[in-house]
């Protein structure tokens, strides 16, 4: 390899953020083309060895996709036909991770005179597997897979009978054909059910989890492809997938990506401007790389052979776009990348001694002028402090309502992994909140004002101070919780490092902001039924039907709810300025945020609690860290609340815990970037999940419905566009599966905590009615819509 090449190579692996489990470089080497080029190029850089490469008037490159690293992401073809290889891996792309198809689990076998069977199993009998077709007419669906019971397989599209096949039942694997009836296939994703009559056991070693007690079938690799011409055949219709250590490899600071022959890798994301995919490549033959997108016709980018390549993606810019790498002859790529150009630099690290963090309950992240500059909604406080402050404009909670998503925030795990997201559940004993996994070394205070947070729900684990406001019975204003968190901070150790949680509930029903500050918004005479101090359970009666409420009628609720944020943000502020008084500020991270919004009719109900609507997740989460945001940021990366333990961890220069679930936005505050597109994943009860990454949101709901919004051409979330955007669709459900299985990070993959529950006792309900939550159905925690 020339030192041209060499230098390219370093430069793309030190340009990668932090995504990948390899640490990030902060040291770029800014070598690289100063023309765009549409076509491989291979250029001698000038000097002699040990010169410092030329400097470019592009600015630094940043790694926005490492492809190498990141290969489950990549759909795998061969010719024209779309193979899934099950059991590995990125196969969660097509089974949404396992949740609710019943395809999770997996099992590597070695049948007799047969290759291996790296194999994904239907727990039950039956599954359901996503087939895509980037065309409309037949397919031809071909499948290596057994059965573990009965072998008579019957095959579903919309419910309807597609084929009929029977599998080997004897340990061995089969493969069996099945055609999709072009009437029943749609262009994009179809779910193909599965069927058999009886599951058995599937033996497995204690190593792999242990033998599969409802195993109905085990499905080593599908291929989706047109059907064959009458007289015609295929060569390669029953060739074995390359494995996932094969096409990609990792070996030390560089990452290889190996494609045979005939084979393509399909990377989709969101092209960002000036993009170029870059990297190096070794070998006899050729790749050409091919743009599908929504609605329009494949283009070609560029052909790579042997050298340097810089291909330019300007065309793509902005748009959801499929890179396909499709190899003629054999080919290796190093450290292949979608890369763009800034002057940034890189900070610092911080050095962090203490932690707050301060949650508004029910706070809209658009109520505020970080999020949404034209809000009418007053908060000076706020609005001086985020100036100094990170602001995450596409923050996402975990789920809609308090109990899970603070159990989220608190312990680094997503709801449907702690389990504490019923109304009787509580967090269970072997999950950990942050104030345990610091122990003593760090003096702890948590001041909460919902009574879902309290000792009663499991929250109370491993804090030095601990109170519940509703459980004591004590005024919950945030006036009053501000002066509780004042004198916490004049009394704790001052020769120790704290950990404050701050959890208010001003703009959480019943909305009873002070007279001044509902005048703010709504100064006219009013005589209507929106008062909470007449009906505590007046938002339920709303959102039942039974209270119906005229314009006047709303305009006077939603000005309850800004008073309440006006009120409570000058107490938020007291809180910022008893840092500065007691000098702690500077080494203090301080992250704002909130555990769900609040509808106002965006989607024709109020409260939350129903929906995984963007007036519910996005939630503000505003972030300052001493040292490195005090000139303001605005980040526009996917995060969640989950992300929150790992960064606080990450601020303070500690090793990240391997079981939490979320990952460190720190790197992007400091000015990296992800090797990756970020995501946030969201989930409701057992009915809906959802995922955000860049301008997508998807929504699927339960295993059958899907829907796609795109947030810069509809960020009201009002025109589903899934049926026009296949390729967007594939993309963004693909990386919710990957997520929903721990795929993306492996090394971070935990056990299942099994869901503890209690009988809430009168007193409890009593508290908790106080703050608005009524019985089996309630404003705050609304029972699902049906799954169907």
């Amino acid at each position: 390899m020339d030192r041209r090449a060499l230098l390219l190579v370093a430069a793309g692996l030190a340009a990668c953020g932090s995504s990948s489990d390899t640490p990030p470089a902060t040291a770029i080497d800014p070598s690289g083309p100063t023309e765009p080029a549409t076509e491989t190029s291979t250029t001698e850089s000038p000097g002699s060895e040990g010169d410092p490469p030329p400097a470019t008037p592009r600015g630094t490159p940043r790694v926005r996709y490492a492809l190498a690293r990141h290969v489950a992401r990549a759909e795998l073809r061969q010719d024209d036909t779309l193979v899934l290889d099950m059991g590995v891996p990125g196969s969660a792309k097509y089974t949404i991770g396992g949740w609710r198809t019943r395809v999770g689990a997996s099992v590597n076998e070695r049948p007799e005179g047969q290759p291996a069977a790296s194999a994904s199993v239907i727990e039950n009998v039956t599954g359901f597997v996503i087939v895509p077709s980037d065309e409309a007419g037949p397919r031809r669906v071909r499948m290596r897979a057994r059965a573990i019971g009965d072998g008579r397989l019957t095959a579903y599209v919309d419910q309807e009978t597609v084929g009929l096949a029977r599998l080997p039942t004897d340990g061995t694997y089969g493969i069996v054909e099945i055609t999709i009836p072009a009437e029943r296939l749609h262009v994009g994703d179809n779910m193909l059910q599965l069927r058999v009559s009886q599951t058995g056991v599937l033996p497995r070693p204690a190593s792999e989890g242990g033998a599969i007690t409802n195993a109905g079938i085990a499905i080593d690799w599908i291929r989706v492809g047109a059907p064959l011409a009458e007289g015609a055949t295929d060569a390669h219709q029953d060739d074995q997938p390359p494995a996932p250590e094969a096409l990609a490899t990792v070996d030390g600071a560089h990452a290889r990506l190996a494609i045979p022959d005939g084979w393509t890798l399909g990377y989709t994301m969101e092209i960002p401007n000036d993009a170029r995919l870059r990297g190096v490549a070794q070998g006899e033959g050729s790749i050409e790389v091919i743009a599908a997108r929504d609605g329009r016709e494949p283009t070609s980018v560029g052909r790579i052979s042997a050298g340097t390549f810089d291909l330019d993606l300007d065309m793509l810019e902005g748009s959801i776009a499929r890179l396909d790498l499709r190899a003629s002859g054999d080919i290796t790529l190093t450290d292949p990348s979608v890369v763009t150009f800034d002057a940034r630099t890189i900070a610092s690290r911080p050095t962090i001694r203490n932690v707050l963090v301060y949650l508004t309950d029910t706070l809209r992240a658009d109520k505020l002028h970080p999020y949404r500059e034209a809000s009418r909604v007053r908060t000076p406080a706020l609005d001086t402090w985020a100036a100094t402050a990170a602001v995450m404009t596409r923050g996402h909670g975990q789920e809609n309502w308090t109990k899970p998503s603070v159990a989220t925030l608190l312990s680094g795990l997503f709801p449907w992994e702690h389990n504490a997201t019923t109304e009787d559940a509580v967090v269970p004993e072997d999950v950990q909140l942050l104030s345990e996994r610091l122990g003593r070394e760090f003096h702890s205070g948590a001041f909460i004002a919902n009574g879902f947070c309290s000792d009663r729900f499991g929250f109370r684990q491993g804090w030095d101070t601990f109170r519940n406001y509703i459980r004591e019975g004590q005024r919950t204003q945030a006036q009053f919780v501000a002066a509780d968190v004042i004198g916490w901070l004049d009394a704790r150790p001052q020769d120790q490092p704290f950990f404050l949680y701050v959890h208010t509930v001003d703009p959480h029903v019943p909305y009873m902001p002070p007279a001044d500050m509902l005048a703010l918004y709504d100064p006219d005479p009013y005589e209507g039924p929106v008062d909470f101090n007449r009906d505590r359970e007046l938002l339920e009666h709303v959102k039942s039907g039974s209270q119906a409420l005229t314009e006047r009628d709303r305009v006077r609720l939603e000005a309850l709810y800004d008073g309440e944020i006006t009120y409570h943000d000058a107490h938020f502020g007291s809180i910022i300025e008893a840092l500065e008084r007691r000098g702690v500020a500077d080494e203090t991270i301080v992250i704002f945020t909130a555990d769900h919004g609040e509808e106002f009719w965006d989607h024709g109900s109020v409260g939350h609690g129903h929906s995984v609507y963007e007036e519910l997740i996005n939630v503000p989460l505003i972030v300052r860290i001493p040292g490195v945001t005090e000139g303001g940021v605005r980040l526009e990366d996917s995060v969640g609340l989950v992300d929150v333990l790992p960064t606080i961890y990450d601020a303070m220069g500690r090793d990240i815990p391997d079981d939490l679930s979320g990952e460190s936005f720190l790197p992007l505050l400091l000015g990296e970037t992800a090797d990756a597109p970020r995501v946030a994943v969201t989930g409701f009860m057992e009915g809906w999940r959802a995922v955000n990454v860049g301008r997508l949101k998807l929504i699927q709901r339960t295993e059958r419905r899907v829907m796609l919004h795109d947030l810069v051409e509809d960020p009201d979330e009002v025109t589903d566009v899934a049926a026009d955007r296949p390729i967007a669709v594939r993309y963004a459900r693909g990386l919710l599966g990957l997520h929903l299985a721990g795929t993306e990070r492996p090394s971070r993959r935990r056990a299942a905590i099994r869901q503890q529950r209690i009988e809430i006792d009168a007193e409890t309900q009593a508290q908790l009615e106080a703050l608005g939550y009524v019985g089996g159905s309630r404003a705050g925690v609304a029972q699902p819509e049906s799954d169907e």
